[in-house]
C-alpha cells in the first residue's frame, strides 16, 4: 500500500479481495503489510524508525477496519541519490524486507512446492555456522562483536590474551540463527603465543565436528589490512583452504579486511567506499596468488570516536559483514522429518487456545472459556517446524467444579477417545502444561498428576508455560521467583517459558520465539506409547482415583465401558480386567 495520510476505501477493498482470494484457495498463507513511498518521511538519523511513526499513526485505524496483517514493514524502493538524497537509506529498506520475508515466509515442502498442512504452519530458527579464521591479532573476536552488537567475544591487543580454543556467539536475525565461532590464531601472527600446531587442530577439529552434524555454513577468513599481501596471509590461506576442501569442500569462503580506519575519509559520503579501495588496490595480487573469495568487507571494527573520528561509521561496518553474511552463508541442509506429538493441557482461562494461535502467528484457534467442554477434550492442530511435524492436542484439563457424576462419566468417555487417538499416531513427545502466572492450586496440581502421572506414566517430559506475565518487567524474573515453590508443590518441569499471549503486546513476538525454543529443545524427542488396553485401563484408573469416584466392578464396568465408551465388547471385557486387576493390587 502507498504510505499516504490516511488510509482509504480503495486499501481496504483491496485488502478485503485479496483476503477473500487467499481464504478460498490457501487459507494457511499469511499476509504482511510493506507501506511504500515513505521517503518524504525519512530522518537521516533514524532511516527506519521515522518510516515506522506511517503504521503508529494508522495502525488502530487497520484494526477498526478489519485489517489484519501477521507482519509489515515502512519503506521507500528509491535509491540513496534520489530526493531526499540519503546514504544507507536503500541498504536498510532492502533489509527490512528480507526480514519480513524471513519472517514469515511459510516453509517449502521438499519438492519445492508450498506445503500443506493442517490449520497453519510454524517455521522456527534455523542455525547457520560461520566460522571465524585467520591469523593470530587480525581481529576475529572483534568482528564477532561487531556482529552480535555486544561485547561478547573477548577482543584484546594483549599478546599473551588471544583466544586459545573454540567458542561460538549467536547472532539472531529473526528466524535465523547465525552462530560466529571464534577460532584460535593460524599461524604466529603480529601478537599472541598460541602455537600454530594448536590452533591448526582446534580448527580442524572445529569443523570436522561441525561437518558430521548441521554443516559449516561460511568460512570468513581476517586478514589485516596492511600495504600489500603478504607471505603469510598467503600462508594462512593455502591452509584454511586446504582444510575446507578435505572436511567441508562446498563451504564458501570470505575476506574480511580489517583495521583500515586510516583509509576512511571523514569527509566522504560514502566511508565503506574509502576503506574498499585496499581491496581495488590488492586485487591483482590476490588473483596471482590464487587467493580466491566469493565476497569480501573492507571494515573497521573501531568505534565512531576514535580516530579519525567518523559518526556512524562503526553501524556501516556492521550491516557491510551483516549482508555479507546473509549473502553468502550456505542454506542449511536439510534434515529427515520428524514428528513432534504435543499435549498441549490446563485448565480453563489460562490461555490455551491464544497459545495455539501465538505460536501459529494468526487466529486459528477460538478463543473462548473452555469450562463448558468436558475433561480430556482434545482438539489437534499441525504446524511446521523446519523439519519436524508438530502435532499438538490442545486438551481440557481438570476444573475446579467437576466432581459430579455427569462430568466424571464424560471424563471417562474422552479419555478413552484420546487413549485411542494417540495410541494411533504412535504416542506423546511431550506436555506443555499452560498456566496462568499466579499462586499454585490444588486443580493445577491435580491436573498436573492426571496428564505426566496417570496419561504419561511418569515417562513423558513435561514443560511449563507460564501465560499472563504482559506486566512483569522482564517476564523471565516470574520464574525466578516461583521455580522452588512449584518444585515444592510437587510440579518438576524439564523446561519452561515465560510469555504473555495479549496480541499487540510489545512482548508479543518475543513470546513466541520463547514458545518456539522450548518446542525446538524437544525436536527429537521420542514417543511415549502403551498397548492401547493396557493405556486405557490406566487412565481410566487414574482418573477416577482422581476424581473420587469408583468405577463400576464386574459386569457393570464391562457393560459401561461398551455402551458409554462405545468399546467393542471383547475390548471392553480386556479392558475391565486390566482395571480390576490394578485395583486388586
Amino acid at each position: 500500500m502507498r504510505g499516504i495520510a490516511r488510509i482509504t476505501r480503495g486499501m481496504r477493498q483491496t485488502y478485503e479481495a485479496v483476503l477473500r482470494i487467499r481464504d478460498q484457495v490457501s487459507p494457511q498463507i499469511p499476509v504482511v503489510a510493506v507501506i511504500t513511498e515513505l521517503e518524504k518521511r525519512c530522518d537521516e538519523a533514524n532511516v527506519v524508525s521515522s518510516m515506522e511513526e506511517w503504521w503508529t499513526g494508522n495502525e488502530s485505524v487497520l484494526a477498526a477496519f478489519g485489517m489484519s496483517f501477521c507482519g509489515h514493514a515502512c519503506l521507500t524502493t528509491l535509491p540513496d541519490d534520489c530526493h531526499p538524497q540519503m546514504s544507507g537509506r536503500h541498504a536498510e529498506c532492502q533489509r527490512l524486507a528480507r526480514n519480513l520475508l524471513i519472517d514469515h515466509s511459510l516453509p517449502l515442502s521438499p519438492r519445492g512446492g508450498s506445503m500443506r498442512m493442517t490449520n497453519t504452519s510454524l517455521s522456527l530458527k534455523l542455525t547457520r555456522n560461520i566460522v571465524v579464521v585467520g591469523e593470530t591479532g587480525v581481529g576475529k573476536s572483534s568482528i564477532i562483536n561487531l556482529v552480535v552488537g555486544t561485547d561478547s567475544a573477548v577482543a584484546t591487543s594483549d599478546a599473551g590474551a588471544v583466544t586459545v580454543g573454540t567458542s561460538y556467539h549467536d547472532w539472531d536475525l529473526l528466524q535465523t540463527t547465525f552462530r560466529l565461532w571464534d577460532t584460535p590464531g593460524l599461524g604466529r601472527g603480529p601478537s599472541g603465543s598460541t602455537s600454530s600446531k594448536h590452533a591448526f587442530n582446534a580448527l580442524r577439529s572445529l569443523l570436522t565436528e561441525l561437518g558430521r552434524g548441521a554443516g559449516v555454513h561460511l568460512l570468513i577468513v581476517c586478514f589485516r589490512g596492511g600495504r600489500r599481501v603478504t607471505k603469510s596471509m598467503k600462508q594462512t590461506y593455502d591452509a584454511i583452504l586446504a582444510l575446507r576442501d578435505r572436511v567441508s569442500p562446498d563451504t564458501p569462503l570470505v575476506a574480511v579486511i580489517t583495521e583500515l580506519e586510516r583509509k576512511s575519509n571523514a569527509g566522504a559520503r560514502d566511508v565503506l567506499a574509502g576503506m574498499d579501495q585496499w581491496w581495488h588496490a590488492n586485487a591483482g595480487d590476490l588473483s596471482d596468488l590464487c587467493m580466491t573469495f566469493t565476497g569480501h568487507a573492507c571494515i573497521t571494527t573501531l568505534a565512531d570516536d576514535a580516530h579519525p573520528a567518523i559518526p556512524g561509521r562503526r553501524d556501516d561496518c556492521q550491516r557491510l559483514v551483516r549482508d555479507l553474511i546473509i549473502d553468502h552463508a550456505l542454506t542449511p541442509r536439510s534434515v529427515p522429518a520428524q514428528d513432534l506429538h504435543v499435549i498441549l493441557f490446563g485448565e480453563s482461562g489460562v490461555g490455551k487456545s491464544s497459545l495455539v494461535n501465538l505460536l501459529a502467528g494468526w487466529h486459528v484457534a477460538e478463543v473462548s472459556p473452555d469450562s463448558v467442554a468436558c475433561t480430556l477434550t482434545a482438539t489437534e492442530y499441525q504446524f511446521q517446524l523446519g523439519a519436524t511435524t508438530i502435532r499438538l492436542w490442545d486438551t481440557v484439563g481438570l476444573e475446579e467444579p467437576e466432581s459430579g457424576t455427569s462430568g466424571y462419566v464424560g471424563a471417562i468417555e474422552r479419555a478413552t477417545e484420546l487413549v485411542q487417538r494417540l495410541s494411533a499416531s504412535g504416542g506423546i513427545s511431550l506436555f506443555l502444561f499452560c498456566v496462568r502466572g499466579n499462586r499454585v492450586t490444588t486443580t493445577m496440581q491435580s491436573n498436573y498428576r492426571l496428564f505426566y502421572e496417570v496419561l504419561g506414566n511418569k515417562k513423558v517430559p513435561i514443560a511449563l508455560a507460564v501465560t499472563h506475565l504482559e506486566r512483569e518487567r522482564v517476564m523471565e524474573a516470574w520464574w525466578e521467583r516461583n521455580a522452588r515453590t512449584l518444585e515444592q508443590s510437587g510440579i518438576r518441569v524439564g523446561g519452561h517459558a515465560c510469555i504473555t499471549t495479549l496480541e499487540g503486546h510489545a512482548k508479543y513476538l518475543e513470546s513466541r520465539h520463547a514458545v518456539q525454543e522450548l518446542l525446538w529443545q524437544y525436536a527429537e524427542q521420542g514417543k511415549f506409547s502403551m498397548p492401547s488396553e493396557t493405556w486405557l485401563s490406566r487412565v481410566l484408573s487414574g482418573l477416577s482415583a482422581l476424581l473420587g469416584l469408583g468405577l463400576p466392578k464386574g459386569k457393570d464396568l464391562t457393560r459401561f465401558l461398551t455402551k458409554r465408551c462405545h468399546l467393542e465388547p471383547d475390548v471392553a471385557q480386556r479392558v475391565a480386567a486390566c482395571i480390576e486387576a490394578t485395583t486388586d493390587t
